[in-house]
């Protein structure tokens, strides 16, 4: 709201000063150049498309730049995600192998088939 605000204001501005200096004449220099009987408000007028264009190409890059880093951030989000998932993905399959560092011993003796019993299974046959 501020800036639609301003811009009318400058606008105004703007107009204010053409109007009143339609007839004027000046001298111009820029950056050594010099220019002679040069209206007034072709001077106001240039200044104001000049500002105007500083300010979009200031505006456009810093959009650019934030929209790199918005990319970069969630583009390291997400591969610190899949780097959180592939260590649960080890740690439960190290942990069912029974090879992990979260098996005890306990699980491990659980895990081993019983020696003493009338029917062993190994490999999902019955050995008698």
């Amino acid at each position: 709201m501020g800036r639609i605000i301003f811009s009318i204001v400058s606008l105004i501005a703007l107009a204010v000063i053409i109007v009143m200096n339609v007839g004027s004449e000046t001298s111009f220099n820029l950056l050594g150049w010099q220019f002679e009987a040069v209206p007034v408000t072709v001077i106001a007028i240039v200044s104001f498309v000049v500002g105007a264009l500083y300010s979009f190409i200031f505006y456009f890059s810093s959009y650019i730049a934030r929209t790199r880093k918005a990319k970069l951030d969630s583009r390291k989000q997400k591969l610190k995600s899949q780097e959180e998932s592939m260590k649960e993905r080890t740690q439960h399959a190290s942990a069912a192998d029974g090879t992990g560092p979260q098996a005890r011993p306990a699980d491990a003796a659980a895990a081993a088939p019983a020696s003493s019993g009338p029917v062993r299974r190994l490999l999902g046959r019955k050995s008698k």
